[in-house]
């Protein structure tokens, strides 16, 4: 197995476990629900990161639209830490084989075809299989290209 593979399958097994530990997003955001937790007046955090007042509230009300940066120094003033990360809604290596499979079957269209104007139609579930692996085998980006 290669080391990207391995790597993957590691990296699976910490997506599993961020999966379980997530937990919603409060309805009006960590920002503010964690400022007011702390008893944090919006003028005492405003202070802390130095910015005006109303520059927090509106980081409060436009939260998502907030640049990473900006995050991290308000959560530093908050004395908590910010995380982010992307995680896969399916299993890594099933979102690799469904994207080659729809590649497979796009190729496979393409010789059929080709084929069936000339009567040379072949049985394609197998086909499809030994397309997706040479797929997987080759250079893998290529499942990601359009045509």
């Amino acid at each position: 197995m290669d080391n990207k593979k391995l790597l993957r399958r590691s990296y699976q097994k910490k997506f599993n476990a961020l999966k379980k530990a997530i937990i919603e997003r409060p309805p009006q955001g960590w920002l503010k629900t964690i400022r007011e937790f702390l008893g944090m007046t919006t003028t005492q955090l405003a202070k802390k990161i130095n910015v005006a007042q109303p520059r927090v509230i509106n980081l409060e009300k436009n939260e998502k639209n907030t640049k990473i940066s900006t995050m991290e120094r308000i959560a530093d003033a908050l004395n908590c830490d910010f995380v982010y990360a992307f995680i896969p809604r399916e299993n890594i290596d099933d979102i690799i084989y469904n994207q080659a499979k729809k590649k497979a079957l796009k190729i496979l269209n393409k010789v059929h075809t080709n084929m069936s104007l000339e009567n040379q139609l072949t049985d394609s579930d197998d086909l499809v299989e030994d397309i997706i692996k040479d797929l997987l085998d080759d250079n893998i980006s290529r499942i990601w290209d359009e045509g």
